[in-house]
């Protein structure tokens, strides 16, 4: 009975371990359906791409130029318009929470760095708070796919979310590449879960 209850305490552990790690990702964050969610807002620049050269996920990724341009994440609209922006129930999240953003880019080409971003929070179909425009401090020169965080804590009003990415224009214009967009649920609610899980299953072993 102890050695069970070992494997499955390890087993929990490792679940909880996965879970506080694992991303979840907004619809088609990994551009796995193409464009598919996303919306060129405006300016030039290219939209979602379908292909990749390395790093990223055999679905896709974005990808915007530095003559301009730029993309919102919406579901399946902008969230001012009634049934716009990702709820953010889905993704686990609650409002007044801290969040970490999660997000891999690249510098495709040119001499700035990698992409940056904007999350933007929606209450009631209005605007009630957004991050700035951010971006990350470089890993490495930027040539090759790396995954960036961002922890914030949203506002009260929250019960959506866009993602917006962006490119480092300026006089440091570059083409990148966003890919694997989503959220990593807050360590807490996954610890949680699995001591929870383990103070029933110790319970149970008792009693048996």
């Amino acid at each position: 009975m102890k050695n069970r209850l070992l494997i499955t305490t390890v087993a929990l552990l490792g679940f909880m371990a996965n879970s506080i790690s694992a991303a979840i990702l907004i619809p088609n964050g990994d551009f796995s359906n193409g464009s598919e969610n996303w919306l060129k807002v405006s300016g030039g620049g290219e939209g979602p791409a379908d292909t990749f050269p390395t790093g990223g996920n055999p679905g896709g990724y974005g990808s915007i130029t530095p003559v301009g341009g730029w993309g919102i994440m919406v579901s399946p609209i902008v969230a001012g318009a009634a049934g716009g922006g990702v709820p953010i129930a889905s993704l686990s999240l609650t409002a007044g929470g801290s969040v970490t953003f999660t997000y891999d880019s690249i510098n495709l080409s040119g001499a700035g760095p990698v992409g940056g971003f904007k999350w933007e929070a929606w209450g009631n179909n209005a605007l009630v708070g957004n991050t700035g425009e951010t971006f990350p401090t470089l890993i490495g020169d930027g040539s090759t796919w790396q995954t960036y965080t961002y922890n914030w804590t949203l506002p009260a009003l929250t019960d959506k979310i866009i993602f917006v990415p962006l490119w480092a224009g300026g006089g440091n214009a570059s083409t990148i590449g966003v890919d694997n967009v989503g959220v990593v649920p807050e360590p807490s609610s996954a610890l949680l879960l699995g001591l929870f899980g383990l103070g029933f299953l110790a319970r149970r072993t008792r009693r048996n």
